[in-house]
């Protein structure tokens, strides 16, 4: 484990594939292990560890990245949760694999309702990313279910202000997990974090149109290609659809 006397990392020294400190790839385990985050010194249990070490905790993997995310679509007018996705996706601090995405798909969902309907409010979207950023890296193998999808769920929840108590928002907000964890499961190889939110945002924008009589903007399937499979040690390549060859 590396000692805390170690020099302290600066953010223009985080790497955004695999381990963020040195950029090893990580070595992912079935139970939980004691560490120590390399630059907040809090110890909790992970399930992801650096050949070398060292580990970071999910609130300083994100930092940096959620403000990204929240200043991308508190200024945006896109009606195209895909395409603002995919352009917050580019930014160098977003990581290829991490918990940034699951509270930027739920915020690029709240973002292009509200720019489209007139309703709903930036604290909507601050929501939708407080939330999404809640749920753990490492979901989508270790606890039956992937975050991505959970993601799209936050977004009709906080769009349609449901609470545990609520009947039909509650309903809806589950069938939307529902339906985007099934698209998920289609998918083949090991995680990947482009490839599940490029999967929800498809599955999403065909729901708000059906229960909510939204028509976001698209991307059509033909011009959805990947930009970070290069990135991706273990990407599916072929088995992917985005996959661009």
């Amino acid at each position: 484990m590396t000692s805390q006397q170690d020099p302290p990392q600066t953010p223009s020294q985080k790497h955004t594939e695999n381990c963020m400190v040195c950029g090893l790839e990580l070595h992912y385990l079935d139970r939980p292990t004691s560490n120590t985050c390399i630059y907040c010194n809090k110890t909790e249990e992970g399930y992801f560890v650096c050949p070398d070490g060292h580990y970071v905790c999910d609130p300083c993997h994100s930092a940096g990245a959620l403000e990204i995310i929240e200043r991308a679509c508190t200024a945006s007018t896109s009606i195209n949760p895909m395409e603002l996705a995919l352009a917050i996706m580019r930014h160098p601090r977003i990581p290829m694999h991490g918990s940034e995405h699951h509270g930027m798909i739920a915020a690029v969902l709240v973002t292009a309702h509200k720019n489209i309907t007139g309703e709903g409010t930036e604290d909507d979207i601050k929501e939708a990313i407080r939330r999404g950023s809640q749920i753990p890296a490492g979901y989508c193998g270790l606890f039956g279910t992937d975050a991505a999808a959970i993601a799209t769920g936050i977004a009709l929840a906080v769009i349609l202000k449901a609470t545990p108590l609520s009947d039909l928002e509650r309903s809806r907000s589950i069938t939307m997990t529902s339906r985007a964890l099934a698209a998920i499961s289609n998918n083949r190889g090991p995680r990947c974090c482009k490839r599940s939110t490029m999967t929800v945002i498809e599955v999403a924008t065909e729901y708000f149109r059906e229960v909510l009589g939204v028509e976001f903007g698209h991307v059509p399937a033909a011009r959805l290609k990947c930009e970070h499979s290069h990135r991706n040690k273990v990407c599916a390549k072929e088995d992917c659809r985005y996959y661009p060859g």
